[in-house]
């Protein structure tokens, strides 16, 4: 009879054990990679429709973070309509491809262009090898356009 209820007993506690292992095991969440320390300039150059047709002159710049795990992007000389642009930048991955989308709004709606620059950090970059993109998202007569304006394949190793 005391073997039943040490045995039971025993059987409880290896059960209690490993629902806890299990439990803790997928509450476990792989960090994604996130967006932070966002900074657009304002306008540092303005020209007319016109002449902003000739103009190719946004680049794309990035470079490793002392972390080793951010990755710090400039985008340089983006083209868009005069005024103040707010720059909503989000990324998303999907398999080894990690795309960062520079929402800038409504465009077109001014007779002027400016230049401006977005900086940005990615945070929690997947190790090894994977694919950066990044698109520049407009809206022309209220529906979204995307426009890739840089792909690289980028090795990450800390």
């Amino acid at each position: 009879m005391k073997q039943t209820r040490l045995l039971a007993a025993a059987t409880i506690i290896v059960a209690m054990l490993w629902a806890c292992e299990k439990e803790n095991n997928t509450s476990r969440t792989i960090s994604e990679p996130f967006i932070s320390d966002i900074h657009t300039s304002d306008c540092h150059t303005n020209t007319d429709k016109l002449a902003a047709k000739d103009m190719t002159t946004d680049s794309i710049v990035y470079s490793w973070a002392s972390d080793g795990n951010s990755l710090q992007i400039t985008h340089y000389n983006m083209m868009l309509d005069c005024g103040k642009q707010n720059i909503t930048t989000t990324v998303e991955t999907e398999g080894n491809v990690v795309t960062v989308v520079e929402h800038v709004g409504e465009q077109g709606l001014t007779n002027c262009i400016c230049l401006y620059d977005n900086s940005f950090t990615i945070n929690d970059l997947p190790q090894g090898e994977f694919t950066l993109r990044i698109n520049v998202e407009s809206i022309y007569a209220g529906a979204p356009h995307q426009t890739t304006v840089f792909e690289e394949t980028i090795t990450h190793q800390i």
